[in-house]
């Protein structure tokens, strides 16, 4: 009966674990066939756009409209399976976004690349449609909806994280000083507060603490109560502590046998200091957030004008390199909205990341 009772969890374990490599294994499948039907949309209708740019032209250019009208489809659903099966393959893995929209990326400044090879549309703006900017339309919005999946995935990862260093930034390095270290529950955990109102301060110690009567920090003084032997032993002795905060900084140890640089590195290892460093990282985070919206309102119409500016600097350069004058600067509004926003979300997302390594890897 006990061994009927133990061996209940098991099955639900084998259900889940099933489930899971079915669905990588869908997913791998997904991935391959998406690899597939990209490679065709993109290959015959970059093969579309070099029959037809040229003067030899084949003499059905209906044929071939209606050619791109499918491979576009093939195009689409290819850069869809790729994008949404690497995103649960590869979950996690912090290339994974960045590669995502720079494949989009590609896609999308694809006809740049061609009518900078020479391959362009040669319509002359007669009212006829053309194969060449059919497909090279079709080849943008692949990048389009390959890009748009880069950026959730982008911005879905910055959520997670900021999520769990803001809530666990310590437990993300617990194997360094261990599972036994405990919040203390007498103390409130006062944001931004100094080492001896946070958790992880033992009462028994801080009773009889200099830094605490002196009312400083154990990371400005670059000692304390988890990492210098003397503060435990006197606390352990009884010994006696003024009051007065001036007199109390006396009686905080200096250990001369230690550089500044290994003091410094005791406190990157410290729970106390760690659990300092996730509440810089809550406050960081949302400032770093009101700073991008508000670059992004207060400066809209400089940055607008940039966008312009950095197309323009496009058709010049495309333009003097084919011999031909391209028409960039016609892009719609819209387009140069769509443009900032991207750009802004992916600065937003890599500042984030990188405030993430200034306060739990830097330890700043």
């Amino acid at each position: 009966m006990s061994k009927a009772r133990g061996a209940g969890p098991a099955p639900n374990r084998d259900i889940n674990e099933g489930l899971l490599e079915f669905l990588s294994g869908a997913a791998r499948l997904l991935m391959y066939a998406g690899i597939l039907a990209t490679i065709i949309g993109v290959g015959f209708l970059g093969y579309t756009c070099f029959a037809f740019s040229g003067s030899s032209k084949p003499p059905n250019p209906e044929s071939a409209i209606a050619n791109v009208g499918v491979l576009e489809k093939f195009l689409y659903g290819g850069v869809l399976a790729l994008g949404v099966s690497t995103t649960f393959l590869f979950w996690g893995e912090s290339i994974l976004a960045a590669l995502q929209i720079l494949g989009g990326a590609i896609l999308f400044f694809s006809p740049l690349i061609l009518n900078f090879a020479g391959i362009s549309s040669s319509s002359n703006g007669s009212d006829t449609v053309d194969p060449v900017s059919v497909a090279q339309t079709s080849l943008s919005h692949g990048g389009v909806i390959l890009g748009i999946i880069g950026l959730i995935v982008l911005g879905a990862d910055l959520a997670v994280r900021a999520k769990e260093r803001s809530q666990q930034g310590w437990k993300l390095d617990q194997l360094r000083y261990g599972k036994g270290v405990k919040e203390e529950v007498d103390r409130h955990n006062v944001f931004l507060g100094k080492c001896w109102q946070l958790p992880f301060c033992r009462k028994f110690v801080r009773e009889r603490c200099p830094i605490y009567h002196a009312r400083r920090t154990c990371w400005k003084e670059l000692t304390g109560c988890m990492c210098e032997e003397e503060v435990i032993r006197n606390a352990m002795e009884n010994k006696a502590i003024p009051k007065d905060a001036l007199m109390a900084a006396t009686y905080i140890p200096r250990n001369l046998k230690l550089t500044v640089a290994q003091k410094q590195e005791r406190c990157r290892t410290c729970v106390i200091y760690n659990e300092h460093q996730k509440h810089k990282y809550k406050l960081l985070m949302p400032t770093t957030l009101v700073l991008f919206g508000g670059v992004y309102f207060l400066a809209h119409g400089p940055l607008i004008n940039l966008m312009s500016t950095i197309l323009n600097a496009l058709d010049r350069m495309i333009g003097r390199a084919t011999y031909e004058r391209m028409h960039i600067e016609d892009q719609p509004v819209l387009f140069q909205e769509l443009l900032l926003a991207c750009i802004m979300v992916i600065l937003l997302a890599y500042a984030m990341k990188l405030l993430e390594y200034i306060v739990f890897k830097l330890k700043v």
